[in-house]
């Protein structure tokens, strides 16, 4: 897949995400349907999942420093901003356990992103050699 279509999907997919993150996190408490679900578990699970898109977006964009950082970041900024947001909407309120299951699931987003893109150089530079009779006698 060329570099700029994988840029184009990986951004775009990020984006869809976080604005569903946005919203999901922005609905009043009785408008939901989520039943028993522990919403430490959705914060966790949505978090992972933030950092990890954020971490592939930005293996992309050829960033050097900072590509398992900066989406650890990112994410722990973003919850923090987001349960003060959830303030101002009838029937939330901020909490901190809340901004804690975000990070930790920012964390796990980012080793998850870190294992596969290991996975995958390890994959494809072993299945990606070059046929011995297309190297140069004077190479090989």
């Amino acid at each position: 897949m060329k570099i700029k279509l994988l840029r184009t999907v990986s951004l775009g997919t990020l984006g869809v995400y976080w604005l569903g993150i946005f919203i999901g996190t922005h609905i009043p408490m009785g408008v939901r349907g989520l039943g028993r679900i522990n919403d430490k578990v959705l914060h966790f699970g949505a978090y992972a999942g933030l950092a990890f898109l954020l971490a592939a977006a930005l293996s992309t964009l050829r960033v050097r420093h900072g590509t398992l950082l900066l989406p650890l970041v990112v994410a722990a900024v973003y919850g923090c901003v987001d349960e003060l947001s959830q303030m101002a909407v009838p029937g939330r309120q901020a909490e901190v356990a809340d901004w804690a299951a975000d990070v930790f699931g920012a964390g796990v987003g980012v080793f998850a992103f870190a294992l596969l893109a290991i996975a995958l150089a390890k994959f494809f530079s072993s299945t990606c050699t070059v046929p011995r009779e297309t190297v140069p006698e004077s190479v090989g």
